[in-house]
């Protein structure tokens, strides 16, 4: 029983820990390092849920977002059911204020994400086709200014 009470106590330092040794990749500016995207994507897509840093460093990437997942994740991965929500929520999460929230002009436009829900909607087959479907006519409204 004493176990339990000390293990809280222990997660929490490890995670201050974790995040003291990547100091450097902070920014002043409140901008996501690439590594922090790539490691929000493997977080989100293992774990299967996100926590508010993961979807703040997936507002301010924008199409980082679509590359981050590309690096991280390999074509089976990418295509089980599961794994393809949670990539469609990060690249929905990822355009979702691209205006205001993303600081790289050249990441507002998804180029990148068009490509990937492209070959996404070839490799899947009906409700998961029709869902990457969504995502892509979402990305399109909110690059013609639906923001």
């Amino acid at each position: 029983m004493k176990i339990g009470y000390l293990l809280v106590p222990a997660i929490l330092l490890a995670a201050l820990t974790a995040c003291a040794q990547d100091w450097q990749d902070c920014k002043p500016d409140g901008s996501y390092s690439f590594k922090e995207v790539k490691d929000s994507v493997r977080r989100v897509t293992t774990t299967h849920g996100y926590w508010g840093w993961d979807m703040k460093a997936f507002h301010r990437s924008g199409d980082l977002a679509s590359v981050a997942i590309l690096q991280t994740l390999n074509d089976r991965e990418i295509v089980s059911p599961q794994t393809l929500q949670d990539v469609l929520l990060i690249i929905r999460e990822a355009f979702a204020c691209t205006s205001r929230c993303v600081a790289a002009p050249s990441d507002r436009q998804p180029r990148v994400a068009l490509l990937l829900l492209e070959s996404l909607h070839n490799k899947t087959r009906g409700k998961m086709r029709s869902d990457v479907d969504e995502t892509r006519q979402f990305l399109l409204q909110q690059e013609r200014g639906g923001q």
